[in-house]
């Protein structure tokens, strides 16, 4: 028989209006099972209850929360991932300051199906039904409530029971279906161990499926563990998966590592921030004005972490506001885009707001930036914006679709759709890579280009006496902020677009002619006309540098220039001709050559009326550019 879909429906009302007893005369089972609540009467912690409904095509699931101020924490731990709700409210005491915040916890968190129960409907008469019936329409006009069945129940007699459980059926069949990334995610919102069984967590599975063997990795802490066991409705299975409320037994593992607020996921499927960008309004009944840099409560999923909230568009926000924000976290969470959170005070502590995910991890935006404002609300249009602009904020680093669906918790083939009509429209431009095909956006791409052209371009600007750039100097440069495969696609785009010229293991500007000042000009022509004018017996370069008293530094960068320029070469660090006196000499071997078989250095010196050291530096050279090369004592033609 197939597994039915489960619909979680969280109890939310004042503490004392009977949540748990209505729970418990629905199912026949209790939900307080601390002997704590059962001493004191009163609900401290989640409970979790299945409704019995055999011809019912779904399963329904109470998460019965705790009513007092005190736990308004448990409270939003345990409605943050419901389905629908159930308010409760009793018929003799009426709309209470819990029934008021429990009911904007769920607005905020997004829910958008419920219903309302009055409990203790026996301990009034049909006048005070009717006026709170008239009450509480009034009070939920406008809401996800609004229109919503108002019931009158009896958890003592009974009276209405029947008709809770036919509207919960109906509002099961309404729910909306997960949207499903494929990828494993639970919030973990109980932490027990079990008698022959060890440490267990349990929670709703909001994407993905686990199995018995599993390794699952505990976040943000990075424990890993491996699924020992899985329970749902106290029933072993092999397998559960997204919607579920599931319980595992992990293998191996201290309980005391483990807390509600963690996270369990597919080992490597999910990154935890410290920084998240979102969109928060306020409550408009609340008591006072929201300061950019104000300390609150952050309640993601069943985690709470303290937060710095950083006004973006203003520096106060006022009750009803609505407003750009991101949170500086204290401690790392694993909040993705599109999730909910509420956020509450830090002392005395009260809801005071929530709102949606945008950017889970982003940068650290500047205060009235507009630029920064335009990229963040990118993640309120379509997934398609969404997508587009988790590209271009990653502007140094190419991402492969699968990078993108794991930090918006998307599914890959959603997102490699869209990644298909951005390339289309020209938004994301695919780099050539050996493994997967990675992108960047558009405006990252000439950014990166531009930049590396920025490189060459200031080089030759501080040094205009210098042709080329050296290769490894543009490289180790342009590293700092981007790979060597982007690297070499921009300088092989750059080059074959005609933008940037190769040399000899150096790249420069097309069209860059090196230039010196008139008195520089001048030191140039005569270092140039020592080597002419010394032809096959050129002197040291330390001399001609003395004998025209040019300081060592400038004269480097000259006799640099001359390299560049092919004027003078250096055979090696001792011996450098002038290139017309060595084109010389490569005509008069290339002519002996022609007549005889092989020349020697001897040969050479002979001919050319110079020292050894000379002809030896000569033959070597030409041996080096693939003219000659050596046979036993002498050099014939390679």
């Amino acid at each position: 028989m197939p597994e039915k879909d489960h619909v979680i429906i969280g109890t939310a009302g004042h503490i004392d209006h009977g949540k748990s007893s209505l729970v418990k005369a629905l199912t026949g089972v209790d939900p307080d099972t601390l002997p704590e609540e059962k001493q004191r009467g009163l609900t401290i912690e989640l409970g979790f209850v299945f409704m019995g409904l055999p011809d019912y095509e779904k399963q329904i699931v109470f998460i019965d929360v705790p009513g007092h101020e005190k736990f308004i924490k448990t409270m939003v731990a345990g409605a943050s991932h419901v389905d629908a709700a159930l308010l409760v409210i009793a018929a003799d005491e009426g709309i209470s300051v819990q029934t008021r915040e429990h009911f904007d916890i769920l607005e905020l968190l997004g829910i958008e199906e419920g219903v309302i129960a009055l409990t203790k409907s026996d301990l009034v008469d049909a006048a005070r039904i009717c006026e709170l019936t008239t009450e509480i329409s009034g009070f939920v006009r406008g809401t996800f409530l609004e229109g919503a069945p108002i019931i009158p129940v009896s958890s003592v007699t009974g009276m209405g029971l029947p008709a809770v459980k036919a509207v919960l059926m109906d509002v099961g069949r309404r729910v909306k279906k997960r949207e499903d990334s494929g990828v494993f995610r639970m919030p973990i919102d109980r932490v027990f161990t079990r008698h022959g069984f060890g440490t267990v967590i349990a929670g709703t599975i909001l994407s993905g499926e686990v199995k018995a063997g599993d390794k699952v990795e505990i976040l943000p802490d990075g424990i890993e563990a491996k699924v020992r066991g899985i329970q749902v409705h106290n029933e072993r299975r092999e397998r559960s998966g997204i919607g579920s409320r599931t319980a595992i037994n992990l293998q191996d593992i201290d309980k005391d590592l483990l807390r509600r607020g963690q996270c369990a996921a597919a080992p490597g499927s999910l990154s935890p921030s410290t920084r998240i960008g979102a969109r928060l309004r306020l409550l408009r009944d609340n008591p006072r004005e929201l300061k950019t840099g104000e300390r609150v409560r952050l309640h993601i999923g069943t985690d709470e972490v303290m937060a710095r909230v950083i006004l973006l568009e203003k520096d106060k926000a006022l009750p009803g506001d609505d407003t750009l924000v991101q949170f500086a976290l204290e401690s790392p969470t694993t909040g993705l885009y599109q999730d909910r959170f509420i956020i509450r005070t830090f002392s005395p502590i009260h809801t005071i707001g929530g709102g949606k995910i945008l950017d889970a991890a982003p940068p650290r935006y500047k205060r009235f930036n507009e630029q920064a404002l335009a990229g963040i609300k990118k993640f309120e249009g379509s997934l398609e914006d969404a997508i587009e602009e988790s590209f271009r904020k990653c502007p140094f680093q190419p991402q492969a679709p699968a990078d993108i669906a794991k930090t918006l918790g998307k599914h890959i083939s959603r997102v490699g759709e869209a990644v298909i009509k951005l390339v289309a429209a020209g938004k994301l431009i695919p780099v050539p890579a050996e493994k997967e095909e990675r992108y960047l956006s558009a405006e990252s791409r000439e950014n990166l280009s531009q930049r590396l052209l920025g490189l060459v371009r200031r080089y030759l600007q501080l040094n205009p006496h210098q042709p080329f750039m050296r290769f490894a100097d543009l490289r180790a440069q342009f590293l700092k902020v981007a790979d060597e495969h982007i690297f070499k696609w921009l300088l092989d785009d750059l080059l074959e677009k005609g933008i940037l010229k190769r040399g000899e293991n150096s790249v420069s500007l097309a069209g860059h002619k090196p230039r010196l000042e008139p008195g520089e000009r001048e030191i140039a022509d005569k270092i140039e006309a020592e080597f002419s004018r010394a032809k096959f017996n050129p002197p040291l370069e330390e001399q001609i540098c003395r004998k025209l008293a040019v300081a060592p530094p400038a004269f480097k960068k000259f006799i640099g220039l001359l390299l560049q320029q092919k004027k003078i070469v250096r055979l090696n660090p001792k011996v450098t001709y002038h290139r017309e006196a060595l084109e010389q000499a490569r005509e008069i071997v290339l002519g002996h050559l022609a007549k005889n078989r092989a020349i020697t250095i001897a040969g050479l010196r002979d001919r050319l009326h110079l020292s050894r050291k000379y002809s030896h530096a000569l033959l070597e050279y030409f041996d080096s550019i693939g003219l000659t090369k050596r046979s036993g004592d002498a050099h014939v033609l390679k």
